[in-house]
């Protein structure tokens, strides 16, 4: 009895050994999102394209596109000069770039046009510059990309033109950095006087492309408006910090631009904020901006063309109501120097 007692004993303990040291399924490991950024390439698009080289390279986002439109604050041909030249100074040479002219029904001021046309040209030093037209259009290259992967992400930093000709697919997992909600707009520096002022400056610019991406939505775009980016202006003490930890191409890039001569005067007068960067960090590191849901339309004219409203008529869509400077302000920084 003892040994029957004995071999049972041996058998169970066996068994269960056995299933304790069974080799477990190799973890599937997550691709990073595909990302497309559609810029104008104003001074802040230039910084956000920094911050989004050194994602790409840690491995968190695989940049796929480059899409310029040529109706914000970029001048027609500079515009891709610089996004040629950046994505060779970061060292995305492997992403592809397009641009699309098209007119839109109101005009970047053309003085802040020159004065960050000149601010680009200085951080991009060494560079020719190929200001071609790109082959395929930026509308053309968002669709391509979006057919190649469909759950690309789109970061918009500029009018959404290149966005609205892209549609129906454009609409779907986009953030775009536009719109005021509940806080003035921005327009400022040369804008007509006959507007006013309730529009922030990327909306403004092409209201009928805003209103056509917005009103598509389903849920899916987040808005970061005025009402989060407010909170993130570009400050004297961020730059001493910027100037103190600057060690990469990245990071330098960016020093250049805000300490450019001609941009500080804009920082002291309190009109710079990070705007675009803040949009790019709250689709890749949740926890930045705090959203919440509503319906939300543009006014396509008159007085306050550009102007976000909350209206049943909207799109129901995430806006922006608040962000952690502090904690925006630490990650751009660490991300920028590669931490």
């Amino acid at each position: 009895m003892k040994r029957i007692l004995l071999s049972l004993v041996l058998t169970l303990t066996t068994a269960v050994t056995t299933v304790t040291v069974a080799p477990a399924a190799p973890a599937a490991h997550a691709l990073p999102p595909a990302i497309i950024f559609d810029t104008d390439m104003d001074f802040d698009d230039a910084a956000t394209l920094a911050y989004l080289s050194q994602e790409h390279k840690a491995g968190r986002i695989d940049l796929r596109a480059i899409t310029v439109t040529n109706n914000g604050a970029g001048l027609p041909g500079r515009a891709i000069r610089h996004a040629r030249c950046l994505a060779e100074r970061l060292g995305l040479r492997d992403v592809r770039i397009a641009d699309h002219s098209s007119a839109a029904p109101n005009s970047f001021p053309a003085d802040l046009r020159q004065l960050f046309d000149r601010v680009l040209t200085a951080a991009t030093p060494g560079c020719a510059g190929d200001e071609t037209p790109s082959g395929l259009t930026a509308p053309e290259l968002i669709g391509k990309v979006l057919r190649e992967s469909p759950g690309a992400q789109i970061i918009a930093t500029g009018p959404l033109s290149n966005l609205a000709r892209a549609l129906p697919r454009a609409a779907s997992r986009l953030t775009s950095m536009g719109g005021a909600v509940n806080v003035p707009g921005n327009l400022c520096c040369g804008t007509p006087p006959e507007f006013d002022g309730t529009q922030e400056f990327n909306y403004w610019l092409d209201p009928a492309a805003a209103r056509a991406v917005l009103t598509q939505s389903r849920g899916t775009v987040r808005m970061v408006s005025l009402d989060a980016a407010n909170a993130v202006p570009i400050t004297g003490a961020f730059l001493a910090r910027l100037n103190a930890e600057h060690h990469t191409p990245a990071a330098d890039t960016v020093r250049e631009i805000v300490t450019h001569p001609e941009v500080l005067p804009l920082i002291e007068a309190d009109l710079l904020y990070w705007w675009d960067p803040l949009a790019a960090m709250s689709a890749i590191r949740p926890g930045h901006v705090e959203f919440t849901s509503a319906r939300v339309d543009v006014v396509t004219d008159g007085p306050s063309a550009g102007r976000t409203i909350l209206s049943p008529a909207g799109g129901l869509l995430s806006y922006g109501v608040a962000a952690d400077t502090i904690a925006f302000e630490q990650r751009f920084l660490d991300t920028l120097n590669g931490l």
